[in-house]
C-alpha cells in the first residue's frame, strides 16, 4: 500500500495536504540522545548563552512565572530551562510541518511506534488542525512535536492551558500560555514544588547498579534498606540514581522533580541536561566528571554485542541495537563473569573480550 493511498483508508481528509518525509524517517532511525555520549549532549544544550537567555527572561516574564509557580509549583528555572533546551527560547521551533512529520512516522516509523503515531495524527485532525487554518501548516520537529515547548498532539490535548482563559491554549504563539500549559503537564505528572532535582551530582555507594533508573525510584526509607543512606531526604518524595556511563562516570541520584521532567522527555540525557541548566539559571554550578574514552557503543555495535551475548548463552532480547532491560541484565552477568565490575554499560572493552570468548 503506498502512502497516498493508507492516508485515503485512514485519514481522507488530510488527502493532499500531508506528503511522505523521507527525512523523517532517516532521523527516526538514529536519535541524538541516543548516540551522543551524555557529555556531549549535556554540554551542547546546557550552555552558557542559554543561562545568560534564561536568566534574562527569568527577570522579563517574572509576573507570569510566578503566578505559574503559585498554581502549579513548577519553578520558574525549570520551566525557563525546558523552554530553552526544547526550542532555545522559541528560536527554533522545527522545520517539518507536523502533519506530514506524524503522518510518515505513522505509515512507515518503526513498527513498534506505528500505534502511537497514528493516535498522535488523529489527535492533530481533532485539536491541531484547525487552529492553523486553510493552507497552512504548523511545524515543529520531525517528530511532531510542535510549539515553544515541543508539545505532541496528545499533551496538548490533554494538558494546554491558556494563560489568560480567553480560548484554545495557543502554545505556539503565546508564550504564557506556552510554559503554563509545561507546568500543568509536569503537576499532572506528579511534580511537587519541594522536591528535588538533583539531591546529589555524585555518590559514593556500594549499592548494586541494577538498582539504577526510574523503575526502582523509592522512599528514602527504601533506599536505606537497599545500602543507601540519603541525608536530608523529605518523606513521600521518591529519589532514583543513574549512572549514564557506569563505573566510567558520576551516579547521580535525583529526586522527584526529575522523575516527573522523566514523563515529559524519557530520555535520562535529556533530564540531566534540563537540571543543568535550570541550575545554572539558578546561579548554581554542576560540573560532572566524566571518563571521555569510554564512548558508548553505536547501534552496529550494540546489535554485534547483543548477538554475540546470546551466541555465549546470555539472553540480550533481540539483536536491534536498542538497550533494554534484557540487553542491560545480560551484559550485567557477562561483566561479572569476566571479573569488571557489573554497572550494565556496554562498552568496548566488553564488546572486545566477548568477541574473543565468542572466537
Amino acid at each position: 500500500m503506498s502512502f497516498d493511498q493508507w492516508i485515503d483508508a485512514h485519514f481522507p481528509k488530510l488527502m493532499g495536504h500531508v506528503q511522505l518525509l523521507p527525512e523523517v524517517l532517516e532521523k527516526d532511525k538514529q536519535q541524538a540522545e541516543f548516540t551522543l555520549p551524555p557529555w556531549d549532549y549535556i554540554d551542547r544544550l546546557a550552555t552558557p548563552a542559554r543561562m545568560i537567555l534564561g536568566q534574562k527572561y527569568l527577570v522579563e516574564f517574572d509576573t507570569e512565572l510566578n503566578r505559574i509557580f503559585d498554581s502549579y509549583g513548577v519553578s520558574p528555572s525549570l520551566l525557563l530551562a525546558i523552554w530553552g533546551i526544547e526550542t532555545n527560547f522559541g528560536k527554533t521551533p522545527g522545520t517539518f510541518p507536523i502533519g506530514s512529520a506524524l503522518a510518515t512516522l505513522a505509515f512507515a516509523g518503526r513498527a513498534r511506534r506505528r500505534t502511537y503515531f497514528t493516535a498522535q495524527l488523529r489527535y492533530y485532525c481533532s485539536e491541531i488542525r484547525p487552529l492553523q487554518g486553510e493552507g497552512r501548516s504548523i511545524y515543529g520537529s520531525w517528530a511532531g512535536a510542535s510549539g515553544h515547548m515541543q508539545f505532541m498532539p496528545e499533551t496538548y490535548a490533554k494538558f494546554g492551558v491558556s494563560y489568560r482563559s480567553t480560548g484554545p491554549a495557543n502554545i505556539w504563539a503565546s508564550i504564557p500560555d506556552a510554559l503554563m500549559s509545561a507546568a500543568n503537564y509536569l503537576a499532572a505528572e506528579g511534580l511537587h514544588e519541594d522536591d528535588y532535582l538533583i539531591k546529589k551530582t555524585d555518590i559514593e555507594t556500594e549499592v548494586d547498579y541494577s538498582w539504577d533508573g526510574t523503575n526502582y525510584a523509592a522512599e528514602a526509607i527504601v533506599w536505606d534498606e537497599r545500602g543507601l543512606k540519603i541525608e536530608g531526604a523529605k518523606d513521600g518524595e521518591k529519589y532514583f540514581c543513574v549512572s549514564p556511563v557506569g563505573r566510567h562516570g558520576p551516579r547521580i541520584l535525583l529526586g522527584g522533580q526529575a522523575l516527573a521532567l522523566y514523563k515529559y522527555n524519557r530520555s535520562i540525557n535529556y533530564v540531566l541536561a534540563v537540571s543543568k541548566l535550570a541550575t545554572m539559571i539558578d546561579g548554581g554550578h554542576i560540573d560532572w566528571s566524566w571518563d571521555r574514552t569510554a564512548r558508548p557503543l553505536g547501534r552496529s555495535e550494540l546489535t554485534e554485542l547483543q548477538s554475540v551475548l546470546t551466541d555465549l548463552g546470555y539472553n540480550a532480547g533481540a539483536s536491534d541495537g536498542i538497550i533494554g532491560p534484557d540487553t542491560v541484565r545480560a551484559v550485567m552477568q557477562a561483566q561479572n563473569g569476566l571479573g569488571i565490575e557489573p554497572d550494565g554499560y556496554p562498552d568496548l572493552e566488553l564488546l572486545a573480550r566477548l568477541k574473543t570468548l565468542k572466537d
